[in-house]
């Protein structure tokens, strides 16, 4: 009998966050192979799975997003099945893969919280599209004293904590090292809160938090000209986050508004 020729490649995975925990791999089926994937992520991650197939066809097609869901295995992605069974046949795999559904568009038009204690005060010193480093980027950087008690806007999981950082200057190059908590909220969004102190975060990968919890202390580490807090609220796309502009409670929390530059804003509730 004609032997059949079986040449597997490695996958190539390509990631924004290059220490996403999602394996992409393979299994031999009688007539072909399954490609899986395990996210062992606290939230969903997409995976663009890319094919190049000879003597093969992929039950879900090629070039495709996949969303997989939080802490789940052997989720079936697509099933391999060889075309003609004497003839050699063999595949290789590319991914690409980010947090979250990459596909969403709709959120919750949800009032947050000041990201900072009751009883507080502080200023927004650059503001949505600021001048200095939020061109086209919907966030806002609070001045702040270093070691401030940074609270969650709101309620989520934590997703990403990185606090190992102490260096810091006013040049992008620095954004390498920028300290911060992510959190993913039930709609589908994240937040970001960054510039945290160096191992500044009481927070840890996985713990569910409510709005207000107290969640780490700022600092003026990365990409930073002064103490501050870097918020941001965005939807994860495959290779960029697109920002979205969010309403704040503020004095009593029975108003909330838009958050504008160079005002201060008190948190009374």
């Amino acid at each position: 009998m004609k032997s059949i020729l079986l040449f597997l490649v490695l996958a190539l995975s390509v990631n924004s966050f290059s220490q996403i925990k999602l394996n992409v791999y393979n299994e031999k089926t009688e007539n072909g192979f399954k490609i899986l994937a395990d996210n062992n992520e606290f939230c969903p991650v997409s995976v663009k799975l890319e094919l190049d197939l000879k003597n093969l066809s992929s039950s879900n097609g090629n070039n495709k997003i996949y969303i997989i869901p939080s802490n789940t295995k052997g989720f079936l992605i697509t099933n391999l099945q060889i075309i003609a069974s004497q003839t050699p046949y063999s595949f290789k795999t590319k991914t690409n893969s980010n947090y979250g559904d990459i596909n969403q568009t709709n959120y919750v038009d949800y009032n947050y919280s000041l990201p900072f204690q009751t009883g507080s005060s502080f200023s927004v010193f650059q503001g949505y599209n600021g001048n200095l480093s939020h061109q086209n980027e919907n966030s806002l950087d609070f001045t702040m004293p270093l070691g401030t008690e940074i609270s969650a806007a709101r309620e989520g999981t934590v997703i990403k904590v990185v606090v190992k950082n102490n260096i810091h200057c006013a040049d992008k190059k620095c954004a390498e090292y920028n300290n911060y908590v992510l959190v993913y909220h039930n709609d589908g969004t994240f937040s970001k809160y960054v510039h945290l102190k160096l191992n500044g975060a009481v927070v840890k990968e996985g713990d569910v938090i409510k709005e207000n919890d107290l969640i780490g202390y700022s600092g003026n580490v990365g990409w930073s000209t002064g103490p501050h807090l870097h918020f941001m609220a965005y939807f994860q796309r495959l290779d960029k986050v697109e920002t979205i502009k969010t309403k704040f409670k503020i004095n009593e929390g029975k108003e909330s508004q838009i958050l504008l530059e160079k005002n201060a804003y008190l948190k009374n509730y």
